[in-house]
């Protein structure tokens, strides 16, 4: 094994019998073989220990770091501390990467001195249904996104080590189970964000999963990041603003008229903000705005023409992601006064 592999896989574990073998052959299964993996054994009770220590007496590049249980973040903080390579790759216990994952990461970032972050798009399985979550490949897009939630599926990133170290940016154990949203919040001045648009991680949905065991500390954190942003752009919010703001997020939208109506003036209060401060492209923010607003309309066609009026109220968000074909149908629905299925964005589930 090399004393400098090209890269440093940090995986972090806490009772992943289950499915740490799975996640383990996938890295062992690149097609890039100039890798090490560190495995950070989180005090583990039950075969985690025998699991790793079977793989690392076949595989010199698998370096385990035992610790009596501190917490991911900790866990994390640890490996790239330990880490030997010029890039850091992020994995889970519980996912796949694809074979080529390595080699097409190494490429991009090789490619793109400018970028310091490159994640993927993701396939979710486990559940019922699999679901394709294809992610903004752009900065502009990812870094205005930010206001809202992360656009980087975490255990499918691959970042520059020398961008942590230079700034510090070591995981924030602030950030209770939002440790990724924070990182790339406080990287954001410092670098550039992009996706490669594939598949490269297969992200495994279960019930033990941290995300869905702690939502509610999860979502805390995310109020606090997400205001963080909001005082960038010299916004306090009111507490009204602040709710909006989260349910917008979490793509939690009221069929009224009246939430219509605070959405509109809230979006433009963001925009102008922005006009001031110019912390984001205007062109990727009023994207990303328009995403949300075109959904939140379409929510509320079943109150017809008012609805038509708070839509047309900011022509610009308006016509943002709509196509005219998708206007019309808006607007016929909106004339029927049609009351659309309950509707879930893909990127709303994957910040979930």
């Amino acid at each position: 094994m090399s004393n400098s592999p090209r890269i440093s896989c940090v995986l972090a574990v806490c009772n992943g019998e289950t499915y740490l073998q799975d996640s383990i052959r996938s890295i062992q299964a690149q097609t890039v073989h100039d890798w090490e993996l560190i495995v950070v054994d989180d005090g583990s009770t039950d075969r985690t220990p025998h699991i790793l220590d079977q793989l690392r007496q076949t595989d010199a590049r698998i370096r385990v770091y035992r610790q009596s249980k501190q917490g991911l973040v900790a866990s994390l903080n640890q490996g790239i501390m330990v880490a030997r390579g010029e890039y850091i790759a992020r994995m889970d216990a519980d996912d796949v990467s694809m074979p080529d994952r390595f080699a097409m990461q190494l490429e991009y970032l090789d490619r793109h001195l400018d970028i310091g972050v490159c994640g993927s798009w993701i396939e979710t399985f486990g559940a019922e249904t699999s679901e394709v979550v294809e992610y903004p490949s752009d900065d502009g897009t990812i870094r205005c996104q930010l206001l809202f939630s992360s656009s980087l599926a975490h255990p499918a990133t691959m970042f520059r080590r020398s961008l942590i170290l230079t700034h510090h940016l070591f995981y924030d154990e602030r950030a209770v189970h939002a440790e990724d949203y924070d990182l790339w919040v406080r990287a954001s001045p410092h670098t550039r964000f992009a996706n490669v648009p594939t598949i490269l991680l297969r992200y495994r949905i279960h019930p033990q999963q941290i995300g869905r065991r702690y939502e509610l500390e999860t979502e805390e954190s995310a109020r606090a990041i997400r205001s963080s942003q909001l005082a960038r752009l010299g916004i306090n919010p009111s507490p009204e603003e602040a709710l909006l703001h989260h349910h917008l997020s979490q793509w939690r939208f009221e069929s009224s008229t009246t939430f219509l109506s605070a959405t509109r003036a809230w979006f433009d209060k963001l925009i102008y903000a922005n006009r001031l401060c110019k912390v984001y492209s205007e062109k990727e923010l009023v994207m990303v705005l328009g995403r949300r607003w075109s959904e939140v309309c379409a929510s509320a066609t079943h109150k017809g023409v008012r609805t038509l009026l708070e839509f047309w109220r900011i022509p610009h968000l308006a016509s943002a992601t709509w196509s005219p074909i998708q206007q019309l149908k808006f607007f016929v629905k909106c004339l029927i006064r049609k009351d659309p299925h309950t509707k879930v964005m893909r990127m709303g589930r994957a910040a979930r």
